[in-house]
């Protein structure tokens, strides 16, 4: 059993959440190294990851979890927030949780694999569904059914105007050709 199934098992406040089934994908990844450091903080101050630790996985902290590196060693990249941004800019959801997934995807999308795989989810349909839960205005806006992670970057460009658009960590990925080939210009839909 990972540490992702461990806190959702052992902690979950709601085990059946799929936002939490994220949040603890991106926290153990980050935990073992599949994503950066940063990760185990979900990219929140101090005070805001232990207000979501106690919401989505009450009792964890007085269990002992807690991120292996101090939050001021947690170098955060400088678009983390403006894919954070941007999905906020569009959540459709008033949960509680929203905040903190935007936190969780952008963080997914600095791993190295496909964005489901490095949030520990089982596949594609996941990270879909979770658009489509909260923040369904990104959702509807990817007509052309691009990889999301992709996506995400394109639709920060669009709102920055800067092109071309720089990619996001997939160099390593097996399946960069087929998410890099050549590409036509899109339009992203603003709903």
């Amino acid at each position: 059993m990972n540490n992702c199934e461990l806190l959702l098992e052992a902690f979950s406040a709601e085990p059946g959440n799929h936002a939490y089934r994220a949040i603890a994908g991106v926290l153990d990844g980050a935990s073992v190294g599949a994503l950066p450091r940063f990760g185990e903080w979900l990219g929140l101050g101090e005070e805001e990851f232990w207000e979501m630790l106690d919401v989505c996985f009450p009792g964890a902290r007085d269990a002992g979890w807690e991120p292996s590196v101090p939050v001021s060693d947690a170098a955060i990249p400088c678009e983390f927030q403006d894919l954070v941004d941007m999905l906020e800019a569009d959540r459709s959801s008033g949960a509680v949780e929203t905040g903190w997934l935007a936190h969780a995807l952008a963080c997914g999308c600095f791993g190295g694999n496909h964005l489901w795989h490095d949030m520990g989810l089982s596949g594609r349909e996941d990270v879909t569904v979770l658009l489509q839960q909260y923040f369904r205005p990104v959702f509807d806006a990817n007509t052309n059914q691009m990889k999301w992670k992709k996506f995400f970057y394109h639709r920060i460009c669009e709102r920055m105007d800067l092109h071309p658009c720089p990619e996001p960590v997939c160099s390593d990925c097996d399946n960069y050709a087929v998410c890099y080939g050549s590409e036509k210009t899109i339009t992203v839909h603003r709903v």
